[in-house]
């Protein structure tokens, strides 16, 4: 599956996938939250949204301080995926107005493919990653999705629980996948 995606992106074949799934308008447009508001067990509340343009340098941000100060999606490939990608969508989370959290998702031939899902270092182990989740799978569902994926480092021992707790089951492992270091992945999937 995801070597269609990358295909996808790199051909940029956007229309003729959209035609495909018989809709022109795009699913960040369409795709409504179920819930708008996530309280923590501090009782502070959380805003989420479905990302757009705006969001771009705050996703960035988000991606800096969780990833050793790399961005892995860089502003560029972020301008497509929000602006011209159909199948794209972005959730973010925000605490008093600061973008804490966010997801990025592709939803393509029945399946939501999860590219990214980061929560800045304070505010991890609260239960906003599996809000996030949790709201891409219903906005999935209703797009008619069969299948939610990931893939997740081999280290991310933290992640794979996570993922494992709320239905994620192990697949196959991608020798060197991330740029960079050439880190192995572990590819996960659930039935929606």
């Amino acid at each position: 599956m995801l070597k269609k995606f990358k295909q996808w992106f790199i051909n940029e074949d956007v229309i003729t996938l959209t035609n495909q799934m018989g809709s022109n308008k795009k699913l960040a447009k369409r795709a409504q939250l179920e819930n708008k508001i996530f309280q923590l067990d501090d009782g502070s509340l959380l805003q989420a949204s479905i990302g757009s343009e705006t969001d771009i340098s705050d996703i960035l941000k988000i991606e800096t301080l969780c990833y050793n100060g790399k961005t892995p999606w860089n502003k560029k490939a972020l301008e497509h995926e929000i602006k011209t990608n159909t199948r794209s969508i972005y959730l973010i989370v925000r605490k008093s107005k600061q973008a804490i959290g966010f997801i990025g998702a592709w939803l393509v031939d029945e399946e939501a493919h999860v590219t990214n899902v980061a929560v800045i270092p304070a505010h991890q182990k609260q239960g906003i990653a599996t809000f996030l989740i949790s709201e891409l799978q219903t906005i999935s569902q209703h797009e008619g999705m069969k299948r939610m994926s990931l893939e997740v480092r081999v280290s991310n021992e933290t992640a794979q629980r996570l993922y494992s707790k709320i239905g994620f089951e192990k697949g196959k492992i991608k020798k060197a996948y991330y740029t960079g270091d050439r880190e192995d992945a572990l590819e996960m999937s659930k039935p929606l």
